[in-house]
């Protein structure tokens, strides 16, 4: 049975971690995560907010993640920038709502948490960005997501 609680070991943050970094390693993004750099995000959210920091557990194992922070703005307090996974064999099995609802709820009952902002990417079956879609979240079309190398962009300056 999955359980939703706080972080309940630091060693979990290693488990999951390697589960994280594996399967971004063989993702559509190309990203390059290692166990260590994964560590380094999921302790970073969880300084930053340890009561957001939720993982879902299935017989003490952990097998998903979500975590965020929280910035006033001017219609309310926002979850921003935040990240979820669930591993790969537990996908398709209701976690990652299990664990939006229970940050959701939590935020709304602590914070009166009004919205949710983040990005997400879209794979060659339209996932997850579908999958947002049919939770309700909306596309904000005059946004953009900027990135850029700070240090070929400090030499424009």
């Amino acid at each position: 049975m999955i359980e939703i609680s706080n972080l309940k070991q630091e060693k979990d943050l290693e488990i999951i971690a390697e589960e994280y970094s594996n399967y971004y390693n063989n993702s559509v993004l190309e990203e390059k995560w290692t166990k260590e750099s994964a560590i380094k995000l999921f302790k970073y959210f969880y300084n930053q907010a340890p009561d957001l920091f939720f993982i879902a557990y299935d017989n003490e194992i952990p097998v998903g993640v979500i975590m965020t922070c929280l910035k006033p703005w001017w219609n309310g307090m926002h979850l921003e920038d935040g990240e979820t996974f669930v591993c790969k064999e537990y996908q398709q099995k209701g976690i990652a709502k299990m664990l939006f609802k229970k940050l959701f709820e939590y935020a709304i009952d602590k914070y009166d948490a009004t919205t949710l902002e983040a990005h997400t990417y879209e794979d060659e079956n339209g996932f997850p960005y579908c999958w947002y879609k049919r939770l309700g979240f909306e596309t904000i079309d005059d946004w953009k997501i900027i990135s850029g190398d700070i240090k070929k962009i400090v030499n424009k300056l």
